[in-house]
């Protein structure tokens, strides 16, 4: 009896196993029906997957844009350079105070022109190829003398070059102030001065425009009574060294702040300045364009973007990868109701994928091409 017991023992340990004959059985009827089956497609000569799915053509639509390889950089609008114009108080005279102004914001300004009265004094603008520097008076020479004999007969008042302030050139200058509605100084006053330079005012290239002024009744603590800007604002741009190659003088560029765009060409490259990381300025050169006075959109410190070349147009385009070729010739699959038609095509410009397309007779604006 024990050696029974041991060979049932032995014989129950076996016997959790007995699932695993069916699960066999199982997993071989299976595949030889599969193999049954595939037998008898391949007998007929279709491949299995022919009889679930088919080739279907990728296409593209023909599009209208702009394709252009262009060097775009970073700038900003820089406001124009100014000159502050201030007033002396004359012999007599405590405080300077505006009587009255003679120009408004945005008025242009020239040599012979009144800006304003500051304590019964005009502000008067004189050419400035020789700087004003001292009073005259009668007898007195030099080369600003001959300045102001020459500004004197280019503003209408004859008066001789001599060099030497003298009775002709007094008589020129009182005309000068009678046209600007005030008297010349007296000879005679305290100061003995028939011409107090301080009452003049000298712009660099002699012209401008009127950015600010005092209005009446403006006590001036520093003297300033007016800001005139002698250059217009500008666009600079800073390029790195490859980028700058597309920016030589004279270079057509595109400039937008915004929805705002300006056609522009560079007037100016600087030599090589160092970046300065802290502004986010890499090194290179800068590039300056002219901002037309009056441009909209186009305020002082706003960013700008400065492309090179002029607005790329329009044309037709289609995906660079449309674009088949056959004997030297390009060409495009269109798609039509019975299969495709091959079109001859002229490419113009291409870049970031793209293909800019002559016009071409047999190809339209939405037809669709096919795609490798």
């Amino acid at each position: 009896m024990p050696n029974s017991d041991a060979g049932l023992g032995t014989a129950m340990r076996r016997v959790p196993r007995w699932w695993l004959v069916p699960i066999v059985a199982l997993v071989v009827v299976a595949g030889l029906v599969g193999a049954y089956f595939a037998g008898a497609v391949a007998a007929e000569g279709v491949a299995p997957e022919q009889t679930t799915t088919s080739a279907v053509p990728v296409s593209a639509a023909v599009e209208r844009r702009a394709v252009a390889k262009q060097v775009a950089v970073a700038g900003k609008v820089v406001a124009g350079a100014q000159v502050a114009v201030t007033a002396s108080a004359p012999p007599g005279v405590d405080r300077l105070v505006v009587t009255s102004v003679a120009k408004a914001v945005g008025d242009d300004v020239a040599p012979g022109d009144l800006l304003a009265v500051v304590s019964g004094r005009p502000v008067l603008v004189l050419q400035s190829r020789v700087p004003l520097y001292r009073d005259l008076a009668d007898g007195d020479k030099g080369p600003d003398v001959t300045e102001l004999q020459e500004a004197l007969a280019a503003l209408g008042h004859p008066c001789t070059a001599t060099g030497t302030f003298d009775a002709a050139t007094q008589r020129a200058l009182s005309k000068f102030y009678a046209a600007a509605g005030s008297t010349a100084p007296a000879a005679d006053s305290a100061s003995k001065a028939a011409f107090r330079w301080r009452e003049f005012v000298q712009l660099p290239g002699d012209r401008g425009k009127l950015s600010s002024i005092s209005h009446a009744g403006t006590v001036l603590e520093d003297g300033t009574v007016a800001r005139i800007t002698i250059a217009d604002d500008a666009i600079v741009a800073r390029a790195d060294l490859l980028q700058a190659e597309s920016f030589p003088v004279g270079t057509p560029a595109t400039v937008r702040a915004g929805s705002a765009v300006l056609e522009a060409k560079v007037a100016q490259v600087s030599g090589f300045k160092d970046g300065d990381p802290n502004q986010k300025e890499v090194p290179g050169k800068d590039l300056m364009l002219p901002l037309p006075p009056g441009t909209a959109g186009f305020a002082p410190d706003q960013s700008v973007t400065v492309t090179a070349g002029p607005r790329a147009s329009e044309s037709l385009a289609v995906p660079l990868i449309a674009i088949r070729q056959e004997g030297g010739t390009a060409y495009v699959e269109v798609e039509s109701g019975t299969g495709s038609r091959r079109v001859g095509v002229k490419v113009t410009a291409q870049t970031d994928g793209w293909a800019a397309l002559a016009d071409m007779e047999g190809l339209s604006l939405g037809d669709r091409v096919r795609l490798p």
